[in-house]
C-alpha cells in the first residue's frame, strides 16, 4: 500500500527549509499532492512509486510554491515520500539539484526522473 504525503507534511517540509520560507501559492500543494493519485479508467497514472515521486518533484520544480528555495523543497518532497515507502535514496546533492533544475526547465520527463531516482535507491 503506497503511503501519500498530506498538505500538513507539506507545509511542515517548507518550515524546516532555510529561512522557513512562506508557501505564495496553497493551492500549487493541492497540485503537487493530486498528481501521485491520479486515476484514468480504473488505473493508476503513475504506476509505482518511482512514478509518483518524480511527477511531485515535477510539480513543485516548475510551480514554485514557496517564496524561495523551491528547488531544494521539490527535492525533498520526493525524497520523504521514498522514504515513506521504504525506498531510501543515495543521491550526491548536487546531482539532486541538478535533477530538479532539468525538471524545472522542463529538460527531463517524469519517467527520466523516476529513472534517476530509482538508480538512485539503495535498496
Amino acid at each position: 500500500m503506497t503511503h501519500f504525503l498530506t498538505t500538513q507534511h507539506l507545509l511542515s517540509l517548507a518550515g524546516e527549509l532555510p529561512d522557513d520560507p512562506a508557501c505564495d501559492d496553497l493551492s500549487v500543494l493541492d497540485s503537487i499532492l493530486a498528481r501521485p493519485r491520479a486515476r484514468y479508467l480504473g488505473r493508476d497514472v503513475c504506476g509505482s512509486d518511482w512514478l509518483k515521486a518524480a511527477a511531485m518533484l515535477e510539480t513543485a520544480a516548475r510551480l514554485r510554491p514557496l517564496e524561495r528555495h523551491n528547488d531544494i523543497y521539490a527535492w525533498v518532497i520526493a525524497r520523504v515520500f521514498l522514504d515513506m515507502n521504504g525506498h531510501h535514496l543515495g543521491a550526491p546533492p548536487d546531482e539532486a539539484l541538478k535533477l530538479v533544475a532539468a525538471s524545472r526547465d522542463e529538460r527531463v520527463s517524469v519517467p527520466e526522473i523516476a529513472a534517476r531516482l530509482r538508480a538512485w535507491s539503495a535498496e
